[in-house]
């Protein structure tokens, strides 16, 4: 059995799988499966894909589109190896991923979720490399993660494609929820984070493309189901740090609403935030009228452009 089963969902790509199925493939640590599974592409995605021929690759199919949670449960699902590595169809690792969470795999035997620092790819400015709650002297280091809510509190400190955990948490039969289909990645990083310990190589392994046409980031989350933040009230009690992490994505989510003018999924957003969790600026914002936050978006993006990043962190 290989150690990893490297899970690629798979819908309408055709740009970009190529060099994502490549970068698997250059991975110095080579005992590896590769699942892609096909959403129902309705591109030349399988068709690219289908190019490669390397006995360690397996195409799976979904009987129709089911959405990203369902496609990653299905390559789990399938998957032989005893770690599961997730990898979208989009972005890219560099040589050394596998080997790295390797390295992890055996340095911190009392982790079960392994990853490692990541890149934001723009086609029209510079990577970027978001901000994390961890000193920056550690960068280049190898450790288990005190507090994984503490430190995802500015950005992310891992994203779906730089992260991998042991398959024996795989209990129940939906690892990601399948009824969210806006931010299920948090879902998992709540369910998970709270039980299990994180071992982390703080290092960018991982190049994840912001810029691809119908993102579902980009997308209008009015129509989308986000996840139940509330169900983890009770858990939170027990977790301060949980319970800031619940909070800063209330604001997120309701700051995306507020965008969209859908006020009623804002309340009900922010109906059991403590505001005491959030910085000044972001109390602020909150209050701020939608003509306020459209024209700081439209800042924000254009000092984007110009490889500024502002946050209300």
């Amino acid at each position: 059995m290989p150690l990893f089963s490297v899970i690629i969902p798979l819908y309408n790509k055709e740009k970009y799988v190529q060099q994502t199925v490549q970068s698997v493939l250059q991975q110095t640590f080579v005992d590896f499966e590769l699942l892609i599974v096909n959403d129902a592409s309705t591109d030349d995605s399988v068709a690219v894909v289908s190019q490669f021929s390397d006995e360690r690759i397996r195409l799976i199919e979904n009987p129709k589109n089911l959405g990203l949670s369902a496609t990653r449960n299905h390559g789990i699902s399938k998957a032989k190896g005893t770690i599961i590595a997730l990898l979208d169809a989009d972005d890219l690792w560099l040589p050394t991923f596998l080997e790295t969470i390797k390295s992890l795999y055996d340095s911190f035997p009392e982790a079960v979720i392994f990853g490692t620092d990541y890149v934001e790819t723009y086609t029209s400015q510079e990577d970027l490399v978001p901000q994390k709650n961890i000193s920056a002297s550690l960068q280049g280091t190898s450790f288990l993660v005190p507090d994984f809510f503490e430190a995802s509190m500015f950005q992310p400190i891992f994203l779906q494609s730089s992260v991998a955990f042991k398959k024996d948490i795989c209990t129940e039969k939906e690892v990601f929820d399948s009824k969210i289909t806006f931010a299920e990645d948090i879902d998992f990083y709540i369910k998970y984070g709270s039980q299990y310990r994180v071992a982390y190589h703080y290092e960018a392994l991982s190049e994840v493309r912001f810029d691809v046409p119908n993102q579902m980031s980009k997308n209008s989350i009015v129509s989308k189901a986000l996840p139940d933040l509330d169900k983890y009230e009770d858990l939170a009690k027990e977790n301060s740090s949980l319970k800031k992490y619940l909070d800063l994505y209330r604001y997120i989510f309701a700051s995306m609403y507020s965008f969209e003018n859908a006020i009623p999924q804002r309340n009900a957003m922010l109906q059991h935030i403590d505001y005491s969790n959030l910085t000044f600026k972001q109390r602020l914002l909150l209050k701020s009228p939608r003509f306020v936050l459209l024209f700081l978006k439209k800042v924000k993006g254009f000092l984007l452009k110009r490889n500024i990043r502002v946050t209300s962190f």
